[in-house]
């Protein structure tokens, strides 16, 4: 395998004194630029979910609907992006440099993602069913209801994709691994990643964290080789639909583990958890994560080269 493309420094020095604390040798360190992201985008969210408790005055655990998904997460991707671009600004990069290409958003990656993320689904659901823990019984839409649900759903599951591709696998990716190299801040990110569903939804289970932890330490493994989010993003955009809008996996984000209205298979769920994976749905059965595991073997014979940029900064 070829050596990832290295960014030299802009500059051999990063100046004296205590301009030394705050720019290295790629400009502002990386734990400072962190900090003012997360600071911006957090301080934006938070805004955005007190105005949306103020107009709909939702519960703590809504039921998920195609527009309140749509709404929430196109309008925090809208605010990773931009603020993506500010400290672009600041620090005179590129939204590419940050592995977000966006001249390359639904491109041939992106479809490449969405197909893997359809037939993983379906390798799953296979899996399920020849060991008795799925079972479908026809269709649960009709008529213009069959066409309707299932392009919302669509819609909704693309709009997470982009939001949390871009706010996982984007600025703070690229960020963290110039201050501690790639792949301890695509595993530090991962466990992130599965922390956050793992504590911010109701009856998760540790075979959910896991799993949720491997899929996205998966998405840090293409972004490394591919150079770019696209290809998670079309595969987290797929899998998601698949799961949820398609074969009726349940959510416990939806309250509290429910399938989603409007799901277009009638299908029903039977077993242990570990093998169906209960409330949480199907990426907590043991078979999503074997699925995540075979992920890792088939994507690198596919894409042997890293292609990420590695700027790792030194104290001097």
């Amino acid at each position: 395998m070829s050596e990832a493309v290295t960014i030299e420094p802009a500059a051999s020095r990063s100046g004296g004194g205590w301009r030394r604390v705050f720019i290295g040798p790629y400009g502002l360190r990386a734990g400072w630029s962190l900090l003012i992201y997360v600071f911006i985008t957090q301080a934006l969210g938070a805004a955005l979910f007190f105005a949306i408790q103020r107009i709909w005055h939702l519960p703590d655990q809504p039921a998920f609907t195609p527009g309140l998904l749509i709404a929430a997460e196109l309008t925090q991707a809208v605010i990773v992006l931009g603020v993506t671009a500010l400290m672009g600004r600041i620090e005179k990069r590129s939204l590419a440099t940050y592995g977000i290409p966006l001249r390359q958003a639904f491109g041939f990656r992106f479809w490449e993602g969405a197909l893997w993320g359809v037939g993983s689904c379906g390798l799953v659901y296979a899996l399920m069913a020849a060991f008795g823990g799925y079972r479908v019984q026809g269709l649960a839409l009709q008529g213009v209801d069959a066409l309707r649900w299932p392009l919302l759903w669509a819609l909704a599951m693309l709009c997470v994709g982009l939001y949390e591709e871009p706010a996982f696998r984007g600025f703070q990716l690229f960020t963290l691994s110039r201050g501690i190299t790639y792949w301890p801040a695509a595993l530090l990110l991962s466990l992130g990643f599965g922390a956050l569903h793992y504590f911010q939804k109701p009856n998760e289970s540790w075979l959910d964290f896991l799993n949720v932890g491997l899929i996205g330490l998966f998405f840090c493994f293409t972004v490394r080789r591919t150079g770019d989010i696209w290809f998670a993003t079309g595969w987290h955009f797929t899998f998601n639909f698949v799961s949820m809008g398609v074969m009726g996996s349940p959510n416990t984000g939806n309250e509290g583990g429910k399938p989603l209205p409007g799901h277009f298979l009638a299908s029903s769920f039977s077993g242990p958890d570990w093998l169906t994976g209960g409330p949480t749905g199907a990426q907590a059965s043991v078979f999503t994560l074997a699925m995540a595991v075979a992920l890792f073997a088939l994507f690198h014979l596919r894409y042997r080269e890293a292609r990420y940029p590695v700027l790792t900064e030194t104290r001097r």
